[in-house]
């Protein structure tokens, strides 16, 4: 094995604690977090102090200033993802970005070309491909089991888990509400197990239903109603190139049974749920129904997440998550929330 890679984390919240670092960056042998950067410095401390980390930023453009580190992992708020990466890139390193890697097609392109001119690869965060379950379908479905997907729903629903957090409900720092929060999982996994077909056209409607008052308990306590400025609540429908279409929905609050995270494909030989793996089918004129299991001896998502970066890093590889595939994941959700502003249709402008 050779010389470790040396990672800078861009950002010390409960998803860089709870998932990114431990398990996560601490499970790859190859790998080394040199840094760590976060605007609350006691936040940034504390991370370093439990995990040992021996260097501690406030600014990111000091953190990238270090020769020794090799690749960031930026877990900031969605607004300051754009600014992060393209700065990271102009500093030399490999890029890994949390969801949704910017909120528009346009930041999506830029942070492209400053990947391709630095040449450095650049990979979202996308951790639900890396789910047992998903590979397990993804698998099924390249065997030719579905068949050409004609329809898609989408859900990431909620009952009343809204995040509290100012960098999810300010427009200033989130750029959206669930739509790119919760919605780009779903989305992002279904369209990787639909092989990505081209969206050319999004109808859809965002509004926010009940964050604005106290009808719905939140989960998470309680949020200030004044600095929200997103929607809670927000769908579309989905035109493919191919002749395919999908529905999505995303919700933080609404009166329903629970999370609904999940999506199910229908194909011209059979329909798949997800995540649990449940198939839909027939046998000369018999109904059949099937489970596909989960796949074995895989680490958590987001380590595996992590361990196909670091390896597509150290060996030259493509990025696991393509930006040529994320972009077509913003577009749609981009989509949506323009088609909620102007009242119609819109087309997508794609490669």
């Amino acid at each position: 094995m050779g010389k470790k890679l040396k990672i800078g984390l861009i950002g010390a919240g409960g998803i860089v604690r709870g998932a990114h670092l431990n398990p996560g960056w601490l499970q790859v042998p190859d790998c080394e977090v040199a840094a760590v950067c976060d605007i609350h410095r006691l936040t940034a401390e504390k991370l370093a102090g439990d995990f040992g980390i021996p260097q501690v930023f406030t600014d990111y453009r000091e953190l990238l200033k270090l020769k020794e580190i090799d690749a960031v992992d930026i877990s900031t708020p969605n607004r300051i993802h754009t600014p992060a990466v393209l700065a990271s890139f102009a500093a030399g390193k490999h890029v890994l970005c949390e969801k949704p890697l910017a909120v528009s097609v346009a930041e999506i392109r830029q942070m492209a070309a400053a990947a391709r001119k630095a040449k450095k690869l650049l990979m979202t965060a996308q951790h639900q491909r890396f789910r047992g379950e998903s590979i397990a379908i993804k698998k099924w479905a390249e065997a030719g089991n579905l068949g050409g997907v004609y329809h898609a729903r989408v859900n990431a629903t909620r009952r009343n888990w809204l995040p509290v957090n100012p960098g999810f409900i300010d427009p200033k720092l989130s750029g959206g509400g669930p739509c790119m929060d919760i919605g780009v999982h779903a989305l992002d996994t279904a369209m990787w197990v639909m092989d990505f077909p081209k969206p050319v056209r999004v109808s859809g409607r965002a509004a926010v239903n009940f964050a604005k008052g106290y009808e719905i308990p939140g989960g998470w306590g309680e949020w200030d109603r004044k600095l929200f400025g997103v929607e809670d609540f927000a769908v579309g429908f989905v035109h493919f190139e191919n002749g395919a279409t999908m529905t999505l929905e995303a919700s933080w609050l609404q009166h329903q049974g629970g999370e609904d995270f999940s999506f199910t494909l229908l194909g011209k030989k059979a329909g798949v749920q997800w995540p649990e793996g449940r198939f839909y089918t027939s046998s000369n004129r018999v109904l059949v129904d099937g489970k596909i299991l989960p796949e074995a001896g895989l680490p958590p998502p987001h380590t595996g997440e992590i361990q196909a970066f670091a390896k597509a890093v150290r060996e030259g590889q493509k990025s696991p998550v393509p930006v040529e595939q994320t972009l077509y994941v913003i577009a749609i959700l981009e989509g949506i929330m323009q088609s909620s502003r102007l009242g119609r249709e819109v087309k997508l402008k794609l490669p």
